[in-house]
């Protein structure tokens, strides 16, 4: 066995191999370990080693340690199964070189740092001390100088820090020792014999003593133990550790709660206690847990005092087995399990890390063990109901309220720890959002943490849940949330917001409905509760107004909005006329809503149209002013769709469309949401009268005459007073300040463009108002007032006079006064007067301007509105080659041609392209473009195609002919399929002609375009041929 290489000493204490030197053909990987051609091959086939080496098995040895100390799991344990059979399969090696492999590589092995050394050479040494001293016991038969003694001896021996090295050196040896005591642990061997646990026991006692941070791994590898021995050696074993001293520490509760688990009815020692989780042992328990996150990673020493500021993010293995041992008493008697822990909690954690006097270092330990209780306590409800404290909540709002809190990032981190555990389990919820919002924590808990904790865990109700959700936020008295009422119906009202975004469950079975309960109660509240006072239901309507506009957007959740409406509970006059008309109107929404009546070809129009009778109640009971003209139009459409044939619904079309017309042009996100919504189910509806309604604002100018022209109805004579009073200032105002208006739009709509497939933010209701229009005219007659009132004062100040209604206020013989003015006051009157009326004429001409820009983007903003509507029609008709499709081609370039507004030409652009994109899908479906369109119909296309080329040359910008060729080219495309052929050709020679005799100017790309679909067409015709010919 004296077979030690005689350089082996020369070697640093931390190597785990004979030799560092490396050949120059390896190369270190990545992983740090590093690959031969020859550790390769010896992988394939293991061999036994030998006791006298040769050169190249030397070099196998080498590559597979180097190898069994990789990062890559795979790789270790290939390694450590060559390693293991070339020493013990069959009749196994010799024993001089076992003992070298064990003593030279093995053992001395685990005091390197090196990649993940520790971990492969473990799985080796666990696997021979297993068979040396198990069941097979070859110590005993053939390797008999190999005594258990010795064997340990090697260990102590090769992992011995001594009194050289630095210290890192030192921290390697204590851990290749610890790791080596827990490969005999793990080997089975211990107990056979009672005499070997006692000397390892030692020896994790001994090695415990040498640095602080070592305890808790000596704890944990007697816990480890534990769960193999048997209860007379449990028993004395508690006994040595609690003369010891080791009772008192965390790794002793660990312990102590390990064995009682294993053996309840074990005898325990006196001292100090017999179970540190009963009632009388939770005195002293929270002092002895208190410091079980410190980092003692810097102590010289277990018993020197800890300083106040070092603590670890690693959390003591005492607390998984008290979480443990709460959940194995919950599974017997849960009740009582409950208590206990109940107990615990407020004592130990609550009391002992979360109290005023807690350090710092006690607090983030503190939160450590809050989320750790809720990862692993799913399961029993009682430990997530009792860990929500007094004293870790106030803490946890505190510290996550600033972000300049010095364990702010601690508390937000047990947030999302919240957040994670209704995640994983969503029927928590109720109770977890009962302890964040009373008891112990705050009903307004996001805005006092500054998170979004509780608007987060919201998102995983449940049909279930949804029922104790509400419960839990409406409260009966409002005081009791410790909140005013105006901020407790704003939070209350958020809360419902929130839920009412909660997707349906298709697949849920249940008839109960998270958003629809959620909606019905916002709605409730806001139209239908007395109690709520009158000052705070405006708010409540726009929330409510934000919510529908949300729920529209679900055609799943369609049936909810509509069940909402229904559910406003007011008393209405039969006998009065508008009352009467909303009455009408509710019976009408329920037939609507009668499944039994729906068809095939009538369910989605039924559909749009009660979701437009419902958005009408809305409107009443927010005090819209032109609530009846709606329900007028709305009950012709109603008469139109009961005729027994839909198609035969002369007019419902237009009157669809000057329905939606009027409530995109509102400033709100649920009347553009519906309009969309109830256009998409009315467009195989559409006629060609109706597609002009809809495509005539295109044109529209954007100015104040356009606005006038869309919306006002005032006589001709003030337009055209209007459009002189426009030149009169084009004439005054100059180029710059027309240059510095469309700047001022073109950032508007710029915005207004990026924001149209935007989902409306929760901070929404502004936009939702439907009072918007009511407030925007009322603002320039109060200014107008009020600048009236500002001329008044000036001009009796100048003049020292008064109006004729303010005689009474005038003081006696002023007006004897005015009459005995001399030459030079006159003067100064005059001169008085000429400034008051000069800054008259300036501030109005400042107004006019304000108005002007404020009209651009009104029509702008409408165009933009009428645009979503066209997309939808392009998007689902387009589809199916729909003639009519083809009629919003000529508005759209037209629209890019004359608009001044960057953003909505490219808007009609990519319109353009999605129609000529969504064609070339109808073409290749099962049904084709000669089966939809009539002899009459093409004959229109052919002269649409004229009007796409008489459009053409009128703007020669590269995006206005990339836009008219592609329109030209899908009309092409459908009469060429129609034998139409010898006209389109026709017509593309003489454009060109024009082009080529200079009559016309049109970009060369309209024309390359049609030679491009020539040759695509041209091959794929003869492609065909071929294929017929084959």
């Amino acid at each position: 066995m004296a077979n030690k290489r005689k350089r082996t000493p020369k070697e640093a204490p931390n190597d785990n191999l004979p030799s560092q030197k490396r050949s120059k053909k390896e190369t270190p990987v990545t992983d740090g370990s590093t690959k031969t051609k020859a550790s390769s091959k010896v992988q394939d086939k293991p061999a036994p080693f030998t006791e006298h080496p040769t050169v190249e098995e030397r070099k196998r040895e080498l590559a597979l340690y180097e190898q069994l100390g990789s990062e890559d799991q795979n790789e270790r344990i290939e390694a450590a199964s060559i390693i293991i059979a070339g020493l013990l399969e069959g009749d196994g090696v010799e024993e001089p070189v076992l003992f070298r492999h064990l003593a030279g590589r093995l053992f001395r092995g685990l005091a390197s740092g090196r990649n993940a050394s520790r971990l492969g050479f473990s799985l080796v040494l666990t696997e021979i001390l297993g068979q040396l001293f198990g069941e097979k016991y070859l110590a005993g038969s053939k390797y008999t100088g190999l005594t258990f003694d010795k064997v340990l001896g090697i260990l102590v021996e090769k992992t011995d820090a001594g009194g050289s090295g630095n210290g890192q050196e030192e921290r390697d040896h204590y851990f290749g020792q610890l790791f080596g005591i827990e490969c005999f642990v793990r080997a089975g061997i211990l107990f056979s014999d009672k005499s070997r646990w006692q000397a390892v026991l030692d020896l994790v006692l001994k090695l415990s003593q040498k640095k602080s941070w070592l305890k808790s791994q000596c704890g944990w590898i007697i816990v480890q133990a534990i769960s193999q021995m048997e209860v007379e050696l449990a028993e004395e074993t508690l006994q040595r550790l609690a003369d010891e001293g080791v009772a008192k520490t965390p790794e002793g509760v660990g312990i102590w709660i390990a064995a009682l688990d294993r053996f309840p009815d074990m005898k325990m020692p006196k001292q100090p206690w017999r179970s540190p989780l009963e009632a009388d042992s939770l005195t002293s328990l929270p002092a002895v847990l208190k410091d079980s996150g410190r980092d003692t990673s810097n102590d010289q020493a277990g018993n020197k005092k800890q300083k106040q500021g070092n603590w670890t993010a690693q959390l003591h293995f005492v607390w998984n087995l008290i979480l443990a041992h709460f959940l194995k008493l919950g599974e017997k008697d849960k009740s009582d399990a409950a208590e206990q822990f109940k107990q615990f909690w407020k004592r130990v954690v609550d009391e002992g890390f979360f109290s005023k006097t807690s350090s710092d270092s006690q607090k983030f330990s503190g939160f450590m063990i809050f989320q750790r209780m809720l990862e692993g306590a799913a399961s029993q409800t009682f430990i997530v109901e009792s860990v929500f404290s007094q004293n870790l909540m106030t803490c946890l709002m505190n510290q996550a309220a600033k972000e300049d809190r010095y364990l702010h990032r601690a508390a937000i981190k047990a947030l999302k720890g919240i957040e994670a555990t209704v995640d994983r389990d969503p029927s928590l919820l109720p109770m977890i959002l009962r302890q964040l919002l009373s008891r112990n924590g705050v009903y307004n808990f996001d805005q006092w943490t500054n998170a979004k904790t509780v608007d987060k865990i919201l998102q995983h109700a449940t049909p279930e849940t949804i029922k104790k959700v509400l419960k839990t936020l409406q409260l009966k008295d409002f005081s009791k949330s410790g909140l005013d009422e105006t901020k407790y119906y704003q939070s209350l009202s958020s809360y419902l917001f929130r839920l009412s975004s909660v997707p349906s469950d298709e697949e849920s079975t249940s008839s109960v409905s998270v958003p629809g309960s959620a909606i019905e109660v916002l709605t409730e509240l806001a139209y239908s509760n007395q109690s709520v006072p009158a000052s705070i239901k405006e708010a409540l309507r726009t929330k409510t107004t934000s919510a529908f506009a949300k729920l529209v957007k679900r055609p799943e959740d369609f049936g909810h909005l509509c069940g909402a409406i229904l559910s406003i509970k007011a008393d209405l006059d039969p006998e009065d006329e508008i009352g009467g008309a909303v009455l009408e109107a509710y019976e009408k929404l329920k037939d609507l809503l009668d499944p039994a009546k729906d068809t095939k070809d009538t369910k989605a129009p039924r559909q749009a149209l009660a979701l437009l009778y419902a958005v009408a109640i809305l409107q009443f009971y927010n005090e819209d002013p032109d609530v009846m003209n709606l329900l007028e139009e709305l009950e012709e459409c109603y008469d139109k769709l009961a005729g027994e044939d839909i198609q035969g619904g002369e007019g419902i079309a237009e009157f669809l469309v000057e329905i939606l017309l009027a409530m995109v042009a509102r400033p709100s996100s649920l009347m553009r949401q519906v309009s969309q919504q109830v256009f998409e189910a009315f467009t195989n509806l559409m006629s060609s009268e109706a597609i002009k309604l809809l495509t005539d604002p295109l044109a529209a100018e954007e100015s104040a005459k356009g606005q006038q022209a869309l919306f006002s109805t005032e006589d001709e004579d003030m337009a055209n007073a209007e459009g002189s009073d426009d030149e009169h200032d084009h004439d005054h105002d100059g180029s710059d300040d027309e240059e510095e208006l469309d700047s001022d739009v073109e950032i508007v709509n710029l915005e207004e463009a990026g924001s149209d497939d935007d989902e409306p933010s929760d901070n929404d209701s502004d936009s939702d108002n439907d009072d918007d229009d009511d407030d925007n005219t009322s603002e320039p007659e109060n200014e107008n007032q009020e600048a009236l009132d500002a001329l008044d004062t000036a001009l009796a100040e100048a003049l020292g006079s008064h109006r004729l209604d303010k005689d009474a206020d005038a003081p006696e013989g002023s007006s004897d006064d005015e009459s005995d003015m001399s030459d030079s006051e006159m003067m100064e009157v005059d001169a008085k007067l000429a400034e008051i009326f000069k800054h008259r004429a300036k501030a109005a001409n400042t107004n006019k301007k304000k108005e002007k820009k404020d009209a651009k983007e009104t029509v702008i903003n409408f165009k933009h509105r009428v645009l979503d509507l066209l997309a939808i029609f392009i998007k689902k008709e387009a589809a199916v080659a729909n003639p009519l499709a083809f009629e919003v081609l000529l508005p759209l370039l037209e629209l890019i041609r004359t608009t001044t507004t960057k953003p909505l030409a490219n808007k009609a652009c990519e319109m353009i392209n999605q129609f000529s994109k969504a064609l070339k899908k109808a073409k290749r479906s099962s049904f084709t473009t000669t089966e939809i369109i009539s002899d009459e119909q093409v004959n229109e296309l052919v002269a649409q195609l004229h009007e796409v080329h008489s459009e053409a040359p009128k703007d020669g910008s590269h995006a206005f002919a990339k836009a008219a060729s592609t329109a030209s080219l899908a009309i092409a495309s459908v009469l060429v399929a129609r034998e139409k052929t010898d006209e389109v050709f026709e017509l593309y020679a003489d454009s060109q002609l024009k082009w080529f005799k200079g009559e016309v100017k049109i970009q060369p790309a309209f024309f390359s375009d049609w030679l491009n679909w020539c040759q695509s067409h041209a091959s794929a015709s003869a492609s065909a041929a071929a294929a017929t010919q084959e």
